[in-house]
């Protein structure tokens, strides 16, 4: 099951890194999104924003020529900031509709 794909990760940041590697990334992302929220719709456009917001920050963090492009700007400051808040943002909407049992 994939949330997103490496051409919609590289609307938001652009690497040198070839598909295969943003595809292993991607892999990573959704496993984490798995097991913090549960299963997901792979058709749930905020679950795909998650998914790429957290395959970007890892890309900019381990690759030294990546830079963010889109809404998302070197100008805009601190991007790993913005991505986080992103992030922490639509997790915690996923988990307030989680219902324990």
């Amino acid at each position: 099951m994939t949330y997103c794909s490496p051409s919609d990760v590289r609307l938001v940041v652009n690497t040198g890194l070839s598909n295969t590697e943003v595809e292993s990334i991607i892999g990573m992302s959704e496993a984490q999104i798995d097991r913090k929220l549960g299963a997901q719709s792979p058709s749930d456009t905020l679950i795909r924003k998650l998914s790429v917001l957290l395959t970007a920050r890892t890309i900019r963090a381990r690759d030294p020529s990546s830079f963010a492009i889109g809404e998302y700007s070197e100008s805009t400051g601190d991007i790993h900031s913005a991505w986080d808040a992103e992030i922490r943002e639509i997790e915690g909407m996923y988990r307030r509709s989680l219902r324990r049992v």
